[in-house]
């Protein structure tokens, strides 16, 4: 966390610091005034006319089953939503937190994946979601089947589909920094075929400012620089389009989905300063600093899934994804009189296929066969101060059994696997990795408000397609990156075990985990003829236990509440290395509902964190408060973030054998700014649920860049 003795300086920013300490007292205040009297709901419930007997628990809206938590949205809770991340945050599943604004939905041990009626989604597609479409939730804390593979999963089944169409336009705007984001999505229905249309643009541009003290530790000497400049540019734009038709039968499913993005970011610095010095003595004074870069891509990709369900008892899914992606990275640095270049032009190919086929059995078991196969192909040409042509080529297929059962009180799953490794640069051998792979989990029910979870995951992972790049790039008169190919794969190991109590308005949830990973990734740097080398290493182990607790309180229907805290301790072990890192982070949040209105307010405590893992990184306090109104077609939203802030900054340091630095950046993105969001749909013919809505995801690339500030 930050240190407070460091803000508390100054009156100006004693007022900040003390209006956001207000505001989360009074966020607290409204969660300990909490009432323990509750009542237990024990009857069964009914959905789509099936009864759930499975029933464990039911709180309000939130059912407890064998491998999930079934959530079934409030009126209240759909009525003040106007996206797919809006009701997921209204619906305050314990251990869930949801940024709206990003669509990261994340856990305490890491980021849920995301799925429309089984299949796997990215952003866009959860964010255009209308919330009147969405049947329910299920949360899989204990993933069997085809989301065995998952840490956690996040499953929205929406209504059926019917005859009809409806079009969409959303249109977001900030006030304090550029940025806009414009989308129309369009459907149309006939019988059990869906026709569906996707198109949008986004621009930002957050001006930063940075300052960087560098010190290299050469055989006989230490030199430092100092690098600073302000309003530094940071513009990126994307447009997509995407069409799609679908069939919905009554034992098979098909999507056929094509489309094409482009992406633009450019990063500029102008008119910065450089000085350097020895020890004591100034070398050089007042160096004029520019730096710009670009990095272009377009993108043609397609998409195909299917589910065949031969019976009530077995289904088979299957999909491909692919793309193909033009990338252009460019990066001028020009030191006074010292000019370094670099220009890269890379096709870049990614095919991804799975198939998952499930039994269901009638002594309360299932069993589930997955195949998974990643391919990437990478294809670069360096120009500039350097030249260089690079094929990488790399592949993983993956095997997966999942068996799940329930004995009495006991629901347990095992999920064991292997996995096969290869990758292999243009003129080298190729590396090859036989890996196994497992996931276990256990629950117990206590009682019928109470449960036991223990989780254990064995996997493995390998080096980022960019780290294991075999080119050199000089990027400063001091600083040459290098990849390096002969990085061994990771082996991690993840065990958890947590208590959940569910009560009528009140749950809590706790839990204690632990992350091993060996071969774990830091970046290394060495002196050679009077440069720094800045390359990869694999020789580290890296430990993280952690603690977390959150707590949901639902004291009317027109009232949320939601506190999460967790404890993370950092290790990282190996060669020379030796790190700790200890550190607490929280977050509040309180939705009100009124009529056609809701009102919101969440804070979140500064952080810190380890990077890579070697980065110490230190956040800043955030909050944010929100109004929304709601009415038929139309919702409006006004989000107000930072509202005082002005001087929030990132603070990234490091401390090697040879380089250390400390880098302070502050971006407007940081500080205040205000969003204004505007929805209107509407139907015809008759009512329709909502498409999958499409995002243009940055593409994968094996270009080795430069580092550049946060933004």
């Amino acid at each position: 966390m930050t240190n407070l003795k460091d803000i508390l300086i100054i009156g100006k920013k004693q007022y900040k610091i003390q209006g956001m300490k207000a505001l989360l007292v009074i966020i607290i205040s409204l969660f300990l005034n909490i009432s323990y009297a509750h009542e237990l709901d024990t009857a069964k419930t009914f959905i789509q006319g099936k009864e759930l007997d499975e029933v464990v628990v039911k709180t309000s809206y939130l059912t407890r089953e064998d491998d999930h938590i079934l959530a079934i949205p409030t009126k209240d809770q759909r009525k003040h939503a106007a996206t797919g991340y809006d009701l997921l945050s209204n619906l305050v599943i314990p251990g869930v937190s949801v940024e709206r604004s990003t669509g990261s939905v994340t856990t305490p041990t890491g980021a849920a994946t995301l799925y429309i009626d089984g299949r796997e989604v990215e952003f866009r597609e959860i964010q255009s979601l209308r919330p009147k479409d969405i049947s329910r939730v299920e949360y899989f804390d204990v993933p069997t089947g085809k989301y065995a593979k998952d840490a956690y999963a996040i499953n929205i089944i929406m209504k059926p589909l019917n005859n009809g169409g409806y079009t969409q336009v959303d249109a977001s705007q900030n006030v304090g920094y550029l940025y806009g984001d414009y989308n129309l999505i369009s459907k149309y229905v006939i019988g059990t075929k869906s026709l569906n249309l996707w198109t949008g643009y986004s621009l930002q541009n957050p001006q930063s400012s940075m300052t960087e003290n560098e010190s290299f530790i050469f055989p006989d000497y230490q030199l430092n620089r100092l690098q600073c400049y302000n309003d530094a540019g940071n513009r990126q734009t994307e447009e997509y389009v995407q069409a799609s038709i679908s069939n919905r039968g009554r034992k098979y499913i098909w999507m056929l989905r094509g489309g094409v993005a482009w992406n633009d970011s450019r990063n500029n610095v102008n008119n910065g300063m450089t000085n350097y010095w020895q020890t004591d003595t100034l070398i050089k004074d007042g160096s004029i600093l520019n730096i710009n870069s670009r990095n272009k891509s377009y993108r043609p990709s397609i998409y195909f899934y299917g589910l065949h369900t031969f019976s009530n008892t077995k289904s088979l899914d299957y999909v491909f994804d692919g793309y193909y992606s033009r990338n252009d990275y460019s990066r001028f640095y020009n030191e006074d009189e010292v000019s370094f270049r670099s220009h890269v032009k890379e096709d870049y190919y990614y095919v991804k296929a799975n198939a998952n086929y499930s039994m269901t059995f009638s002594h309360r078991n299932r069993l589930a066969f997955s195949l998974y196969e990643f391919m990437r192909i990478s294809d670069s040409e360096y120009n500039g101060t350097s030249a260089y042509n690079q094929n990488l080529r790399s592949s993983e297929t993956i095997l997966f059994a999942d068996y799940s059962q329930r004995l009495g009180r006991f629901f347990f799953d095992i999920n064991p696997g292997l996995s096969f490794l290869t990758y292999r640069l243009k003129g080298t051998k190729s590396i090859n990795h036989l890996t196994p792979r497992l996931q276990a989990g256990a629950t117990y029910k206590i009682d019928k408000v109470q449960q036991l979870q223990f989780i254990f995951a064995l996997g493995n992972t390998y080096p980022r397609i960019n780290t294991i790049n075999n080119v050199e790039q000089q990027i400063d008169p001091i600083i040459i990156l290098k990849g390096n190919p002969n990085m061994d794969n990771s082996i991690l190991l993840n065990p958890r075990l947590s208590h959940t109590l569910n009560l009528n308005k009140f749950a809590l949830q706790t839990g204690v985990s632990y992350f091993y990973q060996n071969h774990s990734i830091i970046s290394d740097y060495y002196i050679r003829d009077g440069h720094l080398i800045s390359t990869f290493r694999d020789d580290c182990i890296y430990h993280r236990p952690s603690a977390d607790m959150s707590i949901t309180y639902k004291p009317s229907v027109s009232l949320n509440m939601k506190l999460s805290g967790q404890w993370v301790e950092h290790l990282v072990r190996g060669g020379a290395v030796h790190r700790n890192l200890s550190a607490f982070s929280g977050t509040a949040m309180m939705n009100y509902y009124v009529r056609d209105f809701s009102f919101g307010a969440s804070i979140a405590t500064p952080s810190r964190n380890l990077i890579d893992p070697q980065i110490h990184r230190k956040t800043f306090w955030r909050y944010q408060l929100s109004a929304m109104w709601n009415h038929r077609n139309w919702a409006i939203e006004a989000n107000a973030n930072n509202l005082f802030v002005m001087k929030n900054h990132i603070v990234d340091e490091l401390s090697a054998s040879y380089y250390s630095f400390k880098q302070i950046d502050q971006s407007r993105s940081f500080n205040q700014y205000a969003t204004l969001k505007i929805i209107y749909s509407f139907d015809y013919g008759k009512k329709t649920s909502q498409t999958p809505d499409y995002e243009h995801i940055n593409s994968e690339s094996a270009i080795l860049t430069s580092k550049f500030p946060t933004s």
